[in-house]
């Protein structure tokens, strides 16, 4: 029982620090998003004219590395038994 009270209290702290924590960051209940004004707005169309957008044709990326290739040799003993078998057993 002293373990589960134990672990109610650390949740609820746990969950109270998170809050804390973005509240102060701007991230409560409370946090309001900033709508641009029309004025702004008019004025960034107006510099937008000015600046022709770029259309981007082509991306060149990074060729991937080439594959690598592992061969593994096998070296058999000479004696025609292998290491498991046991001939008394």
């Amino acid at each position: 029982m002293l373990h589960r009270v134990a672990l109610l209290v650390a949740s609820l702290a746990a969950s109270l620090t998170l809050a804390v924590a973005l509240a102060i960051a701007g991230f409560g209940p409370t946090a309001q998003t900033v709508l641009p004004s029309t004025a702004s707005t008019a004025a960034s169309a107006d510099s937008a004219d000015a600046a022709a957008p770029v259309q981007v044709d082509k991306v060149y990326v990074a060729a991937p590395p080439p594959q690598q290739t592992v061969t593994m040799h096998r070296v058999v003993g000479g004696g025609g038994e292998s290491e498991g078998s046991e001939g008394g057993d």
